[in-house]
């Protein structure tokens, strides 16, 4: 089993923080780059304060444009993320999954969206969807930071999401990672 701490220090903090941070302890908190927040509190303005309405407009792959899905927007800037180059990227990236396999991000995640379930009214079925979601997207964001040259605006601006209390549950403005802004689940 590898030690988190042969990671550089910037995908150790996303490790830490899925092992540690506040992951919906409150509302979102701030208006991150390629967010859209104007405070009216429905899809239309950039933020969802419903969370199963949120997790119903997150699975909806017929989002229709401004819109649009946000799975796909992901694995287009997942196509961003470079292959690993060296012997030393390869052994990290290596380390990366067995890390993750041998941590469980998703059983992590599960028991701390367990503990919030009554405070997020959240019923059973969308537990395990949510940890899903959050354990994925900080899964890449820590690869994106171990394999990318520069940081990657689209996954920074997914953790800083995150780390400032919202979940990033959709897509307006662009098919394009590079073009567009997050639409936000917050805590009302």
């Amino acid at each position: 089993m590898s030690s988190k701490e042969l990671f550089p220090a910037d995908v150790r903090e996303v490790i830490d923080y899925l092992e540690h941070g506040d992951v919906l302890k409150g509302p979102y908190s701030s208006a991150a780059p390629n967010t859209a927040v104007d405070g009216a509190g429905s899809e239309k303005s950039g933020l969802f304060m419903n969370l199963e309405e949120a997790l119903l407009f997150y699975q909806d792959e017929d989002a229709a444009p401004p819109y649009y899905f946000l799975l796909d927007i992901t694995a287009d800037a997942s196509g961003d993320i470079p292959p690993a180059s060296s012997e030393e990227e390869r052994t990290l990236a290596r380390a990366l999954i067995l890390y993750e396999e041998a941590h469980d991000f998703y059983g992590i995640m599960k028991k701390r969206i367990d503990g919030l379930a009554d405070e997020l009214s959240l019923q059973p079925a969308y537990v395990n969807l949510l940890a899903d979601i959050i354990s994925g997207d900080l899964y890449q964001i820590a690869k994106a930071r171990l394999l990318c040259r520069e940081p990657h605006p689209y996954f920074e601006a997914m953790f800083e999401v995150y780390k400032n209390q919202g979940m990033p549950v959709g897509w307006v403005g662009s098919e394009s990672a590079s073009e567009g802004q997050f639409i936000i689940y917050t805590r009302s």
